[in-house]
């Protein structure tokens, strides 16, 4: 890409723009946004799927419109039927789903802002930045799936700790093996993935052909899962963002994949035990590390909930490096662009088995430089 007679990577002037000060207006205002839609969290039914997992399945449902303005230490919505402030304090996450800023409260239901005329996206990394710079810069690690603060600073609790373990019922209301239309389904998508793409794969041999394992790969477009899913040798049951399930047609082909709902914007103590129930069933678990696709193709950082449920599990660990795919298809286009596809998959790495309630910030951050070198080396 080349701007102003320079040349340079998307990351390269995605890093440029994000490293600009914050505009800002007399009063504090930072930005104020044209016209949005607001919605609430409410709750769309429950989901069954393969292994025994079970998960309410949530969504939004629109409440007013207006515009939303960003000061230095809080966000004002100002709509047609109510005005609502909130302070910076009260937030516990801040992630983006398509052009949906979701707010998540501490104090209230979570919020979405629906940018109808401009860049979700701009407002996500703003809102994100002046929360850093209202505690301090280097005191946040992650906004989600909640603001979680270094070690100096101190976290509150663990939420996963009271999942370290989980029993599985012996009799299971949903089927444990792989349905035959799933299997159908599976060899279909194999099919078409490597019919119409230019997909290269090595080290497929690395998969185990039966036992728990956790299958652990980057994060660049919304086709890892499908053609990572369908070129392994085995089902992977992956943990997917929560909003695609409330299709009927695509949480039916979910299902069939053997995916599962997580709450992308939320410590999700029902997809930890969902997990736990695939593991403890002898499947392949899929994960995400990074928990969100990359915008500018740059591995982000490793979510430290998914660290803990690795070192929790104990099971071998199937780093995997995809490469070609944020070519194929980034995450701000839905084009198709046809590129080589690169799968390297790694050897199983091993962690000893650590509970979460007795997991170090130490234990943690080893896990993490293994794992994020270990998939780094395997994308070229």
């Amino acid at each position: 890409m080349t701007l102003n007679g320079q040349a340079g990577s998307i990351a390269h002037w995605y890093g440029k723009v994000r490293g600009h000060a914050l505009p800002e207006s007399p009063g504090g205002m930072i930005l104020k946004s044209g016209p949005i839609r607001l919605s609430r969290e409410v709750q769309k039914g429950r989901f069954k799927g393969l292994s025994g997992v079970h998960a309410v399945l949530h969504g939004s449902k629109s409440a007013d419109t207006g515009s939303l303005t960003l000061f230095r230490n809080r966000l004002i919505f100002q709509g047609a039927s109510q005005n609502t402030s909130i302070p910076f304090e009260s937030i516990s996450a801040v992630t983006i789903e398509s052009n949906t800023v979701i707010v998540d409260r501490k104090d209230g239901p979570t919020l979405y802002f629906d940018f109808l005329e401009e860049s979700g996206k701009k407002w996500e990394d703003c809102i994100q930045k002046a929360i850093a710079e209202f505690y301090d810069p280097a005191d946040i690690v992650e906004f989600c799936p909640k603001i979680r603060f270094s070690p100096s600073r101190g976290n509150k609790g663990n939420k996963y700790a009271k999942f370290h373990e989980v029993h599985v019922a012996a009799k299971q209301w949903c089927r444990n093996d792989l349905p035959l239309i799933s299997q159908f389904l599976k060899q279909v998508a194999d099919s078409l993935a490597r019919g119409l793409l230019d997909i290269r794969m090595t080290g497929m041999d690395h998969i185990p052909r039966k036992g728990a394992a956790i299958v652990a790969a980057n994060h660049v477009s919304l086709l890892d899962g499908i053609i990572l899913g369908a070129c392994l040798p085995r089902l992977a049951r992956f943990m997917t963002k929560n909003s695609p399930f409330n299709n009927p047609v695509v949480r039916t082909i979910l299902m069939m994949a053997g995916a599962f709902p997580v709450m992308r914007y939320r410590t999700d103590v029902i997809a930890v035990r969902n997990a736990w129930r695939v593991l403890q069933k002898d499947h392949l678990l899929g994960v995400f590390p990074e928990g969100e696709r990359s915008w500018d193709g740059q591995m982000l950082p490793f979510k430290k909930g998914t660290l803990r449920l690795i070192l929790a599990a104990g099971k071998p660990i199937i780093p995997v490096g995809i490469s070609g795919i944020y070519e194929l298809m980034p995450r701000w286009t839905h084009r198709i662009n046809k590129v080589p596809v690169r799968i390297n998959v790694g050897k199983p790495m091993r962690f000893a088995s650590i509970s979460i309630v007795d997991q170090t910030e130490e234990d943690v951050n080893i896990a993490n430089k293994r794992l994020t070198e270990t998939i780094q080396q395997l994308v070229v």
